[in-house]
This record gives C-alpha cells, sequence and structure tokens, in this order.
C-alpha cells in the first residue's frame, strides 16, 4: 500500500511540473497585442494624433503600409492641420478596443491632392521609405522627451500627395504579463514528488528487511529424520 502511494505522490508530482511548464509556453499570456486598421480611400493624408502610439505604452512598434514610398512627418497637430486647410484627409483618433484603432473622415469633400507634401517649412522631421514604414515608439518617445524635446507632436502620412496617404497601419505593443501560478505548480510538483520518492525509497527498503528477516529452509531432511510437520 505505501508503495503504491509513493508511486501516486510522484506521478501527482511530476503532474505539477508539467502544469508548471504548460504555464509557461502553452496556456502563457500574449507577449504582445496588435490594433489594426484597413484604411479604405483614406484620401491623400492620413494624421495620427500625438499620443496614440503611446496607449499600449511607451515601447513597440508602429507598421505602415502604401501603394508606394512611405512619407512620416512630425509637427504639431496645429500646423499639420493649417497646412492641410479644406483638403480630404483621415485622422487616427485611439483605439476602440485593444485590436481596433480608431479613424475619422475630415474634409470628406475636400480636394484628393496634396502638393509636394513633403515640402514645408513648417515639418520637424520627414523620413520617406520603401512600404511598409515602421516607427519605434520607445525611439519616438525618446524624441519628445530627450534634451531636445518635440513634445506632441502628430504624424502626417503620405505617399506622393495624389495616392491614399496609406492602406494600412499597425500598432504592436509588448505586454509583460505572466500566470501567477506557475511558481506554485513547480513548487508544489516538485515537493509532492519528492515525498513520493522518499516514500517509494523506504518501502523498498523495508521490504528487503522483511525479506532478510524471512527464513527460508530449502534443504530437504535427511534420510530418517523428522520433517518440521512431524515433530509438530
Amino acid at each position: 500500500m505505501q508503495r503504491v502511494l509513493a508511486v501516486l505522490l510522484v506521478l501527482l508530482g511530476v503532474a505539477g511540473l508539467v502544469l508548471g511548464r504548460l504555464g509557461e509556453t502553452v496556456w502563457a499570456p500574449a507577449t504582445e497585442r496588435t490594433a489594426t486598421v484597413e484604411l479604405d480611400d483614406p484620401g491623400p493624408a492620413v494624421l495620427i494624433d500625438p499620443g496614440v502610439l503611446y496607449v499600449g505604452g511607451q515601447e513597440g512598434e508602429v507598421t505602415i503600409t502604401g501603394a508606394s514610398d512611405v512619407s512620416l512627418i512630425t509637427a504639431p497637430n496645429g500646423d499639420i492641420e493649417a497646412w492641410l486647410g479644406d483638403a480630404r484627409y483621415t485622422r487616427v483618433t485611439g483605439l476602440s478596443d485593444w485590436s481596433t484603432i480608431t479613424t475619422e473622415q475630415v474634409n470628406p469633400d475636400g480636394p484628393a491632392e496634396l502638393p509636394t507634401p513633403t515640402q514645408s517649412d513648417l515639418w520637424r522631421t520627414v523620413d520617406t521609405s520603401p512600404s511598409p514604414a515602421t516607427i519605434d515608439v520607445a525611439q519616438f518617445a525618446a524624441g519628445e522627451h530627450g534634451e531636445n524635446e518635440q513634445m506632441y507632436r502628430a504624424i502626417l502620412v503620405v505617399t506622393d500627395g495624389t495616392a491614399p496617404g496609406a492602406q494600412s497601419i499597425s500598432i504592436t505593443w509588448p505586454v509583460h504579463a505572466k500566470n501567477e501560478w506557475v511558481p506554485y505548480a513547480y513548487a508544489a510538483g516538485a515537493a509532492v514528488a519528492v515525498i513520493g520518492l522518499v516514500l517509494l525509497v523506504v518501502s523498498v527498503g523495508s521490504r528487503r528487511r522483511d525479506d532478510e528477516h524471512d527464513p527460508i529452509d530449502d534443504e530437504a531432511p535427511a534420510d530418517g529424520e523428522p520433517t518440521t510437520q512431524e515433530l509438530r
């Protein structure tokens, strides 16, 4: 009975260790969350409002796809809106949930062209790159809060001024989450397994001692000598 109990404890301990491992891998929480939006006819420009990049924290990456090279322009929100004037464009305003970026149309009946959108004295930075263009959220935040801080910058996204400013935008933030019960599963599993192993060793030792103290007479009685049963 003791040996059976020991084996059961070992199996329970191993199950606890396996459960802890699953909690770190298969059942682990997501390590990142991504919010996206597909832009259908957004106009020649897309304006990402200040602070939208930081909704999920000051780490992560923004990915912007366009039909051609994508230009990312930074400047105060008011300067960009003044430059856009009555042109048709799309604003990225925030998130409706952790997977959906919200937008709104501005001047839906306005002009759908922007002449030389990267050429303006209002712009603080202009970065043109092949699609998809990316923004490192941490680096962008450092630019706003570093020694040469440029606070509350909006991001203007354009291509050539006539094609859609962007086709899609996604923002991915890391998630620092874990299953809080994993260490307890490891600790309980290890403890129960050790107890089971100790009981198993003790039960095996007891069995051996019992066998050593159980005399077995394998010798046959000599001729004429009474057997044990006859003596009784």
